[in-house]
């Protein structure tokens, strides 16, 4: 029976809409194709996006107002204002051969509605999955636990309201994306999705966020979850047409502790207050982070600097007199990305301290559900990568590499590189370096060949790669082969 459900799902996946394992690389378009350009901050970006059809041809998902800008009207066209729902197969699947022969498959429906100043686009899907890997679409509500085969049901939403031109409230269940980068070191999208509730107001060159998200904790010990929150604001400004800088401060703060159930701390809920005196008020343990980035446009608005710079906890004084302190806990992301002609590019490099994102506990680290909220390596890590894309004809050739080295913990003694594991179990409280531990390091090269079927809005998907890694551990060669079928609703997943 299970052989024919199988059989079943994956015929109709292949007629529908899928989003595979292994999406393409985003949309390295540096000038997005929106009639109106005017004040876009399009450094925060949640997953769930336009279709990436031809804007100037079809313009009904200009109405996604939290793309990449919010100033501008609703509607491109007030005729899309009265447009029907539309409901669309959707699918979650592929066949890949790495270690062994791995696959997955679902089906479901992708909901899109547009009423007045209201948008609501929804994907729900359910399937079967061989094996649960860190590389795979993570679902909502579902840990890393290092299951085998397995059924699952998957939910992402995201519901909008523009009520004028400043203001935009989003709610739903859906990741947030900071930044320019290929990876973010604040915020990406390879963990779970998890409610939310945001605001994003426009005024003249600026724009003010607030976001509020509800978390898990994983508890393998006690085999429970327990919810954990994270509030987050930031100032976009814009200075120029070509600059933008933005300031962060997030924290994340656990529903009870060993003491007593704290449940929502309110305080936090104010939007115009700085989260550290607010957690020093309080008397709580609560884990604040500060972040800066920015970007820079230049050669016509063909390429981009980019940098992204998170503070989790640091004393200057250490810092100058360079005693590579545990405490000294920060990353930072410096890179750059355009076009020549047709052909787009993007160089990246990203490095996170020791015990970076990590906490007393899990309850107060910078992850959710078993992975970290931003980097998928988490901490006590170096990496660079490079990307191309090189459009051809009737296809797109994408070409990728990375070299990492990592850090991992042993099982009782924290060396940084776990976010999940308490870092009061460190050595030493000096000479922390980045890689330390048990060090390993990996190089892989990836391409992936994709066409489109503009008409049926599926993209078909060829992906061949290889991995080497050594170093402390056993050495190894990870061959990757994919082949795939997917929509491209939603945001995309990174090769890695």
């Amino acid at each position: 029976m299970r052989i024919q459900i199988l059989i079943a799902t994956v015929f109709i996946c292949f007629l529908g809409h899928s989003q595979g394992k292994i999406d393409r690389i985003r949309n390295f378009s540096l000038k997005p194709d929106f009639p109106y350009k005017r004040n876009l901050h399009h450094s925060i970006q949640p997953l769930i996006r336009a279709n990436p059809l031809n804007l100037e041809t079809n313009t009904s998902d200009t109405v996604i107002i939290e793309i990449k800008k919010i100033n501008p009207p609703l509607f491109s066209n007030p005729k899309e204002a009265k447009r029907p729902f539309v409901i669309l197969p959707a699918s979650d699947s592929y066949f890949q051969y790495d270690t062994a022969i791995n696959y997955r498959a679902a089906v479901g429906f992708n909901f899109e509605k547009t009423w007045g100043k209201w948008y609501n686009r929804t994907l729900l899907t359910s399937g079967w999955s061989l094996r649960e890997d860190y590389t795979q679409t993570h679902v909502a509500f579902s840990p890393m636990q290092d299951r085998n085969a397995y059924w699952f049901t998957d939910i992402r939403t995201r519901l909008g309201y523009t009520p004028n031109d400043m203001l935009h409230i989003s709610a739903g269940i859906d990741n947030q994306f900071f930044g320019e980068g290929y990876r973010s070191l604040i915020q990406g999208d390879q963990v779970a999705p998890n409610p939310f509730v945001q605001f994003r107001v426009n005024f003249w060159n600026l724009e003010y966020g607030l976001l509020y998200q509800f978390l898990h904790d994983n508890n393998y010990a006690n085999k429970t979850r327990d919810w954990k929150y994270n509030t987050t604001h930031y100032l976009s400004m814009n200075i120029g047409s070509n600059f933008n800088i933005m300031l962060l401060e997030s924290v994340i703060f656990q529903s009870k502790d060993s003491t007593y159930k704290r449940g929502y701390e309110v305080e936090y809920l104010n939007p115009f207050v700085f989260f550290r005196p607010q957690e020093y008020s309080l008397g709580s343990t609560d884990n604040v982070l500060l972040a800066l980035q920015s970007s820079y446009y230049f050669g016509s608005k063909k390429h981009c600097v980019y940098f992204q710079l998170p503070l989790d906890e640091f004393v200057l004084k250490e810092i100058t007199k360079r005693s590579k302190w545990w405490a000294n806990k920060y990353g930072l992301q410096l890179g750059v990305k355009g076009q020549f002609k047709k052909w787009s590019y993007q160089l990246e490099g990203n490095l996170v301290r020791p015990y970076t994102f990590s906490h007393i506990s899990s309850g107060q680290n910078n992850g959710s559900l078993g992975l970290p909220l931003g980097h998928y390596l988490g901490s006590n890590f170096a990496e660079l990568l490079a990307t191309a894309q090189i459009p051809f004809k009737n296809f797109q050739l994408t070409l990728f590499s990375s070299f990492y080295l990592k850090g991992y913990d042993d099982s009782s003694i924290s060396y940084g590189g776990d976010i999940y594991k308490s870092y009061t179990s460190h050595p030493k409280e000096f000479g922390n370096t980045i890689g330390q531990g048990i060090t390993q390091r990996a190089l892989s090269f990836q391409a992936n060949a994709s066409t489109t079927l503009s008409k049926l809005q599926l993209e078909l998907y060829l992906q061949a790669g290889m991995q080497y890694s050594w170093g402390e551990m056993e050495s190894r060669t990870s061959p990757l082969i994919c082949l795939g079928m997917r929509s491209n609703l939603f945001n995309e997943r990174k090769i890695r």
